[in-house]
């Protein structure tokens, strides 16, 4: 006991106690604070992705554990017309209650029905003076891709069209060659039909008042690149009418009024599966561990020419989890998001659209320290142990 105050001096256990409560506040307080921070820098859409443009950010559904996986995911489903650096995005006219033949109704004296017009009267409502359009139709057998001339009972004086057509699925045929009939029907017919395994060559001539096409059907359900180099007028093989050809149209939407627009005559185009719409940024934690929530965050850029509405994939090694719905006007970008965990160690690819990351996942690090606990709050915490002690020595030894 000291003589000079006559007070107890604190006991060494005491002194202990109180410097172990203090280490232990100073550590909680030290590792909240880097957790606080930590969060913070998380918060929003990542960097890379929050630049891509103007959007509203899209999330999707809950959180999915991955393990096993479902359908397959390659790009952003959709169909467009490409020529040169313009993307028309299109969609399949039709109800997918009729096939392609029914639907074009074409009629000559040999068919049931018949008639002398040599056309098609099932896309009357389609047709315009002097033009050419060109379709995807989904109907009971599939999609077929259309292409129609002029307008029954316009007011027309016929003209003259060929076109190369290369990359057509191998499956797939000619279920209508407008004109393309027998000999025996008209010696004079004009028409010529020349095809290779993946190719044809169609030239096609008609009178005033009447209408010239075919329709392709087969293989166009799963992904296709057809490209379609046209001449009109003059620059077909052959014309025998004087009428002309003066504007070439993609048809797209509604059977009854669809959406038009007008390509240039002269210049090739590419009709395929696909959309104009594409993933362009990924961000996701590539270092995750076993059972995390993790976010997967992508930049989605309407590049066609009007607007489109996609369906967007998210993938783990090619396999969808995940998907969601946008829908965004000619130029725009969006954000779209979704969270996954990941129930297995090992790597996988990450893929939103064409756009794919590697993600290795890691079990849990072994940490049997007081959650909270960092490197320098442990440190400061034996620190203030060790002079605690000394200074129950010093007052022990006085």
């Amino acid at each position: 006991m000291s003589q000079n105050d006559g007070r107890r001096a604190p006991t060494a256990p005491v002194v202990v106690g109180i410097a172990l409560v203090v280490a232990v506040a100073l550590a909680l307080t030290l590792g909240l604070a880097a957790v606080d921070v930590s969060a913070s820098a998380d918060d929003g859409a990542p960097e890379s992705v929050a630049d891509a443009g103007e959007s509203a950010a899209t999330d999707v559904g809950e959180s999915a554990a991955i393990d096993d996986h479902g359908s397959e995911s390659d790009g952003l489903d959709g169909y467009a017309v490409v020529q040169g650096d313009r993307c028309v995005p299109i969609e399949p006219l039709g109800d997918g209650e009729r096939t392609a033949e029914e639907f074009y109704d074409y009629r000559h004296p040999e068919t049931d029905p018949s008639a002398y017009t040599y056309s098609s009267h099932g896309t009357t409502h389609l047709q315009e003076d002097d033009t050419s359009i060109l379709f995807l139709h989904e109907g009971s057998d599939g999609l077929s891709l259309f292409i129609v001339h002029d307008r029954l009972d316009g007011d027309t004086e016929g003209g003259a069209a060929t076109f190369q057509i290369d990359n057509l699925p191998e499956t797939g045929e000619w279920v209508v060659e407008d004109d393309n009939y027998s000999d025996e029907l008209d010696t004079r017919q004009h028409e010529e039909w020349e095809h290779g395994d993946d190719w044809s060559r169609i030239t096609w001539v008609w009178s005033e008042e009447r209408t010239d096409g075919g329709a392709f059907n087969g293989g166009l359900d799963d992904e296709f690149a057809v490209e379609v180099t046209p001449a009109f007028n003059d620059n077909a093989d052959y014309r025998v009418y004087d009428g002309e050809v003066d504007d070439w149209q993609v048809l797209s939407g509604s059977e009854q009024d669809p959406e038009r627009t007008s390509l240039e005559m002269d210049e090739p185009i590419e009709l395929q599966s696909g959309a104009c719409s594409a993933v362009t940024d990924l961000d996701v934690d590539e270092t995750p561990e076993i059972g995390e929530e993790v976010t997967i965050t992508a930049a989605v850029e309407n590049a066609g020419d009007r607007e489109e509405t996609v369906t967007v994939p998210f993938a783990v090694d090619g396999d969808v989890v995940d998907e969601t719905e946008v829908t965004l006007a000619a130029g725009e970008n969006a954000t779209v998001s979704t969270d996954v965990s990941f129930e297995e160690e090992g790597t996988v690819t990450v893929g939103v659209g064409d756009v794919a990351a590697d993600v290795s996942a890691s079990e849990p690090a072994d940490d049997d320290r007081l959650p909270g606990f960092g490197a320098v709050a442990t440190a400061l915490a034996v620190v203030t142990l060790v002079l605690a002690g000394a200074a129950v020595r010093r007052r022990t030894r006085g």
